[in-house]
């Protein structure tokens, strides 16, 4: 699997820049990247000339200045400096385009991105993000801790889910990472007139019985080698699986939801699939990992830009 070599760490000149520059030391710190760049996107229609020309003693360019800022803010709380490359680049345009493009120039394979919660932010170029950049997506909340104790994979027994859960075994072979996966199994409310079915022991039983057996039957057509790992499920009747994840992540502790993610074309829009993009909302403070299929990503993307 891709190894989370090239990181890139998307800056918006907020407070939340501390959090994330403090959480990608974390993350150096403990799996060795080859590079961390830090990347802001000036959006071109920000600053007009009229605005610039009243600051004639200004004699730098906008790009130099927050770049001079940008270098003394990570020199500041990056630390873990041995063996990793670290750059500050400061971009015009775009920024979900210059966020992607510089992936895909400088073969990045891990956007780490803030996930605002009392900060302003509506998470709209999150979303676009997450969408067609051809790397994973970690979002980090203000409130993220530097630590991955527990990790929850969801898991749906697909392809995506083995790139998600070999994700999750990469982690904890760095870090000793506990896992657990969860399984919403999906079945429609109507079928159920006489009362909820998370109130039928039996149902929840018969259903857990087949998410084990389709488990074991993952592992071994995926050849995942992981040890005293289970997979637990429930009964999602109202396609409520983000709500069901997280709610999982809560009693289980977990400090990061893994989730494998495709993107795909509907008329006009580039989606990706709705449990992704609600875990993705604000109201949701555990650090989330979209693992992305990068060759079909790159794929994709090769085919819509000819």
């Amino acid at each position: 699997m891709n190894q989370m070599d090239h990181i890139l760490v998307s800056l918006d000149l907020t407070d939340m820049d501390n959090f994330l520059i403090r959480y990608s030391n974390f993350w150096a710190e403990n799996f060795k990247p080859k590079s961390i760049t830090f990347l802001h996107v000036i959006r071109t229609y920000d600053i007009s000339k009229e605005i610039v020309s009243a600051y004639p003693h200004l004699n730098q360019p906008l790009p130099e200045i927050l770049k001079e800022e940008m270098d003394e803010k990570v020199n500041e709380l990056f630390k873990e400096r041995d063996e990793v490359e670290i750059k500050t680049v400061v971009r015009e345009g775009t920024i979900t385009e210059s966020i992607v493009q510089y992936t895909r120039k400088y073969d990045i394979s891990l956007i780490i991105m803030g996930k605002k919660i009392s900060y302003q932010g509506r998470g709209r170029i999150i979303r676009k993000v997450m969408s067609i950049a051809p790397a994973s997506v970690l979002l980090i909340t203000e409130t993220s801790q530097a630590r991955l104790d527990r990790v929850l994979v969801k898991m749906d027994f697909s392809k995506i889910s083995s790139t998600a859960l070999k994700t999750a075994q990469y982690i904890k072979e760095h870090i000793g990472t506990s896992i657990t996966c969860h399984h919403a199994y999906k079945l429609p409310l109507n079928y159920f007139p006489k009362q909820p079915p998370e109130h039928d022991n039996k149902l929840l039983n018969e259903v857990q019985v087949h998410t084990n057996k389709e488990f074991s039957k993952f592992l071994t057509r995926y050849k995942i080698d992981l040890k005293d790992i289970s997979c637990s499920s429930s009964i999602d009747t109202e396609n409520e699986e983000a709500d069901i994840l997280y709610t999982q992540a809560l009693i289980g502790g977990a400090d990061m939801i893994v989730v494998g993610t495709k993107i795909k074309s509907e008329l006009a829009d580039i989606i990706i699939d709705s449990t992704s993009e609600k875990l993705a909302e604000n109201d949701k403070n555990i650090k989330v990992l979209v693992v992305k299929d990068r060759k079909q990503t790159m794929s994709f993307l090769t085919a819509l830009l000819k």
